[in-house]
């Protein structure tokens, strides 16, 4: 596997460092630091203009040089790089060049606005990478269960095959959740008629029930002789709320989803439940985008 950090030597950045250096990652796997550095236009040629832009490469060397040096007893192979640019623009061409099976980098820095649940780089490249993207929030530990959101779509699917096909302790407890959505009730049905709408309404939820339970006994079979939990749950409410309160009650450390879903918006490369996910989660988010080469 080719795994892409991310880093601009912010708390969010070291945080994804250290929770990489303790990630299940295939044997041979390759490593590549990537720091972007963004210099300013200038006029000038003064040597203390010279000795500015110099010293803000030289840090940069530094910070990816320093997260290269700590992974790489886990790697193969590992390099740093320093790429001039827009971060999120670096990183994007970096993962597509490489190329990349997965992105890691923290929720904020990076260029982040400040204020904001998730920053703006790290959104950008969830969105828009080819790739896998790992985003890892602040204060989280060691994946100790994974949850992976399934809804019967092959993104989901996907996002289920790439995690057995992690290196993963036995111990670890899967968790494969499906969230039934149930329909509103039409703020317009007159009141004869709501009994009626309230037993299609089970019967639908029933109906969708049945099939995530279907697609959940897919997704845990490639999970057989890997780990030795695999929970299985199909849960009523809001995909995204269900979700996020599913992980917090079981306590895992990792959420997996894939990258769209059955209900995605068409207008964004991300599914509207999965970036719901990975704005809101309080803790790493894996967003599946493909098989890994």
């Amino acid at each position: 596997m080719r795994v892409l950090l991310a880093t601009d030597g912010s708390e969010d950045a070291r945080t994804a460092c250290a929770w990489l250096a303790q990630f299940p990652l295939p044997a041979e796997s390759r490593l590549r630091v990537v720091t972007a550095v963004s210099i300013p236009p200038s006029a000038l040629d003064l040597p203390t203009v010279r000795d500015f832009l110099g010293s803000l490469r030289e840090e940069a060397r530094g910070t990816a040089e320093s997260a290269r040096a700590q992974l790489a007893p886990r790697f193969a192979e590992s390099e740093a790089w320093v790429l001039e640019g827009d971060a999120r623009d670096v990183i994007l061409r970096a993962a597509e060049e490489w190329p990349a099976d997965l992105i890691v980098l923290g929720a904020r820095g990076l260029g982040a606005v400040a204020g904001f649940l998730l920053g703006s780089v790290s959104l950008g490249v969830a969105r828009h990478a080819r790739c896998s993207v790992l985003v890892v929030k602040p204060g989280a530990g060691v994946a100790r269960g994974i949850l992976v959101g399934i809804d019967g779509s092959e993104h989901a699917t996907a996002a289920a095959q790439f995690v057995a096909a992690l290196p993963l302790d036995p111990m670890v407890v899967v968790q494969l959740t499906g969230v039934a959505q149930s329909p509103p009730m039409p703020a317009t049905t007159p009141g004869f008629a709501k009994a009626l709408v309230r037993e299609a309404t089970a019967r639908i939820v029933k109906e969708r029930t049945a099939a995530l339970e279907h697609a959940i006994a897919r997704a845990a079979m490639p999970f057989e002789g890997v780990v030795k939990t695999v929970k299985r749950q199909v849960l009523v409410g809001s995909p995204t709320d269900v979700l996020l309160d599913a992980a917090a009650r079981s306590g895992v450390g990792l959420v997996a989803v894939g990258a769209r879903g059955l209900g995605r918006m068409q207008r964004l490369l991300l599914g509207s439940v999965s970036e719901n996910v990975l704005r809101h989660a309080d803790r790493p988010v894996l967003i599946v985008k493909g098989a890994t080469s």
